[in-house]
């Protein structure tokens, strides 16, 4: 096949097991059709390349298209770049369409420069059975393109080994505000089973993003491991090398309607905020977005073995609503967030708040959350930002344990939202708020860094980073997270565990990830 043309008709006859081959160095334009054939699991359409590609299991890059590097990117081994991926051209304001029991292997897939928004590259809404491997998916440098693929009520969609950039919008209003590179979690379907592996994730908006519009069901059963989500510092007005360009940025993962997710072995690198949001990392935030979610419900999550790095706030695990434009929620439940090293939170650098964990409900239950054997060797503001209201549902069964926490300047603040009726009104110590706060919780076997209100009992104290023991610290950064054997806290945490997150796992867990 040699032009668009040809391809839309080899899509047409193409029959269930079927390999359409697309040639290596080759552009194809149009915004292509891949309807439903009644394929079964043994027998996919597969669309690939001609060209030589990575081992199955290893991530591509854009070596494969002939590109050495991108500007302000991390760099990626290529030792021998060549154009081995085929290329597939999206026009302006189109999308290529796909139904079910397709998958795209070794493809370059792009829009056209200069020519106006693309909203999605791929739109797989209502898919089945559709996996993107060993991609390349972008936009371009200067355009508009709000997201990669499209998927809300989709069920068995993957992406793997794949390389996303370039997805991102300019305009505070408008067409084109939020961006990201998978976004799935709306409408009436709830869609699953997701699997997002060894991906490099870059968009300004949200990396991958659940929920956000309307919607009446959750999608469930997502796996989100060993992904690079990575925004490039020159998109960052307070850069020294910013490109001139102010796209919207807001964070990397967020989940506003899900259900039993693993978030496991990831690296979330640099958010700031300045627009929407105060660059957080990780969202997990249910939303009645515009009152048409009431079912929307985040539950069963699971965040372990991740860095994160670079940003103006740490995590928010919130229920806000916002005046008229966001109502009552399902709310969240069951949440498990372990093992997690948080480093370099500064809000000035990254237009943040210097909040490191939001933890906070309105009128939706927050219930069930556990933060165990986390790390954050340096909080510059606060610890803990939370509130919610006095009555109604209270924040339950909250347990924050066996983890090295550096304080901040201000320790543990209220939200300020709702004044006298928020349960950290005129809360003045940590204590307080969590007393008043969290009903029942547990706060214990934590090593605080520079504590100086009062705390729940049954804790340590350190006065600087330099006496917990990590492995290497200079001026104050810690280079190295493992504890050293004569560190105090080496098995001191429950079942004699070492304080902190495992750090030797962690490293085990994102190895590769950042290639």
């Amino acid at each position: 096949m040699s032009s668009g043309e040809d391809l839309q008709k080899a899509i047409a006859q193409a029959r269930c097991g079927d390999t359409l081959l697309l040639h290596s160095g080759t552009s194809y334009v149009g915004a292509f059709e891949f309807p439903a054939k009644g394929c079964d699991d043994t027998h996919w359409i597969t669309v690939r390349t001609d060209g030589d590609l990575p081992k199955e299991g290893t991530r591509t890059s854009p070596c494969y298209a002939g590109v050495a590097s991108l500007k302000g990117r991390p760099p990626f081994a290529c030792s021998n770049p060549k154009k081995e991926m085929a290329t597939v051209v999206v026009p302006p304001r189109r999308s290529i369409k796909v139904a079910d029991h397709y998958r795209f292997m070794g493809l370059e897939i792009t829009r056209a420069a200069s020519g106006g928004i693309v909203y999605d590259l791929v739109n797989a809404q209502n898919g089945t059975k559709i996996i993107f491997d060993r991609a390349w998916m972008h936009g371009t440098a200067e355009d508009e393109t709000t997201r990669a693929v499209a998927f809300p009520g989709a069920t068995y969609i993957a992406a793997i080994d794949s390389y996303f950039s370039d997805l991102h919008c300019v305009a505070r209003t408008g067409s084109c505000t939020d961006s990201q590179t998978l976004w799935a979690g709306t409408g009436p379907v709830a869609g699953g089973t997701y699997k997002i592996v060894n991906n490099y994730l870059e968009s300004a908006g949200e990396g991958v993003l659940f929920g956000g519009g309307g919607g009446s069901a959750t999608p469930t059963d997502i796996e989100i491991r060993r992904n690079y989500f990575y925004k490039p510092p020159s998109w960052n007005r307070r850069d020294p090398n910013f490109i001139g360009i102010t796209y919207i940025v807001k964070n990397n993962l967020e989940f506003k309607n899900a259900a039993r997710a693993l978030v496991e072995g990831n690296v979330l690198e640099n958010s700031w905020g300045g627009f929407t949001q105060m660059g957080f990392q990780l969202l997990l935030t249910p939303k009645n977005q515009n009152s048409r979610c009431p079912e929307c419900v985040v539950h069963d999550i699971t965040v372990r073995y991740c860095v994160l790095r670079h940003s103006g706030s740490g995590v928010q695990l919130a229920n806000t609503p916002d005046g008229a434009l966001h109502g009552v929620s399902r709310g969240m439940s069951h949440v498990s967030i372990h093992d997690l090293i948080i480093d370099d939170i500064d809000a000035n650098r990254y237009a943040g708040n210097g909040f490191t964990f939001q933890i906070s409900n309105d009128d939706s239950p927050l219930q069930d959350l556990t933060i165990d054997h986390v790390t954050v060797p340096h909080s510059e503001r606060m610890l803990f930002v939370v509130g919610g209201p006095t009555g109604g549902n209270p924040m339950s069964n909250i347990t924050i344990s066996n983890s090295i926490l550096d304080v901040g300047a201000y320790e543990a603040i209220s939200t300020g939202a709702r004044g006298a009726q928020n349960c950290a009104y005129r809360q003045r110590f940590p204590r307080d708020i969590f007393d008043s706060c969290w009903k029942p919780y547990r706060f214990t076997n934590n090593v605080l860094i520079r504590p100086h209100g009062a705390w729940p009992s049954g804790n340590f104290s350190a006065g600087d980073v330099k006496r917990i023991g990590f492995a290497a610290v200079q001026n104050d950064s810690v280079l190295d997270f493992r504890l050293k054997g004569d560190s105090p806290y080496r098995r001191k945490g429950e079942g004699q565990t070492d304080l902190g997150a495992d750090a030797a796992k962690i490293a085990e867990e994102i190895a590769g990830a950042t290639e």
